[in-house]
């Protein structure tokens, strides 16, 4: 238990000098078909948690979209008060034509009814998904990834691959230090 929480307490005391990076503003769709400024318009009085969704092929993101599920999952029924933060979806697919852009949407709004509020999710239609990655200093790799998002607009941090009880305290540490 001592090596866990060594571990923990070196990420978050390294954490302020590895990140500094940035979402760039973009337009978005929700899945309920509402339009906002991705992530301008969802940084409020808090910091808020954003599942990224950046799938390196359709099955990869399939993977990544359950397992962001299970995040919230954990984050929801969490007895911490992260449990409070505001937790949206955002899909991130390159190069699609604008002309399947909107059944695209609406196919991802049907795989998340039920699961997620509709206007707590988007997705991000990029022509160079490595640029917005880059500015956000996120590696694609196929994994899910959990953005922990300042007031001001900065990424925090983030958590890659499934939740586990260790994740979890990770990120609950991550948002408590971004409060």
């Amino acid at each position: 238990m001592i090596f866990p929480t060594i571990v923990l307490f070196l990420l978050l005391s390294c954490n302020q000098f590895l990140f500094s990076g940035t979402f760039p503003e973009e337009k978005v769709k929700s899945f309920a078909d509402t339009e906002f400024v991705f992530p301008t318009d969802l940084i409020k009085d808090s910091p808020v948690l954003i599942a990224l969704n950046i799938g390196t092929s359709r099955e990869n993101g399939e993977v990544q979209q359950a397992a962001l599920i299970a995040w919230q999952d954990a984050v929801e029924g969490s007895a911490t008060p992260i449990r409070f933060a505001p937790f949206y979806h955002i899909s991130v697919i390159e190069g699609a034509p604008f002309f399947v852009r909107g059944a695209i949407r609406r196919g991802l709004a049907e795989s998340f009814e039920g699961l997620i509020d509709l206007e707590r999710g988007g997705v991000l239609f990029l022509s160079k998904a490595e640029k917005f990655a880059e500015q956000a200093e996120i590696p694609i790799d196929g994994e899910p990834t959990v953005v922990v998002v300042s007031t001001d607009g900065t990424i925090t941090s983030y958590v890659k691959g499934e939740v586990d009880s260790l994740a979890l305290s990770t990120l609950v540490a991550l948002w408590e230090k971004a409060t």
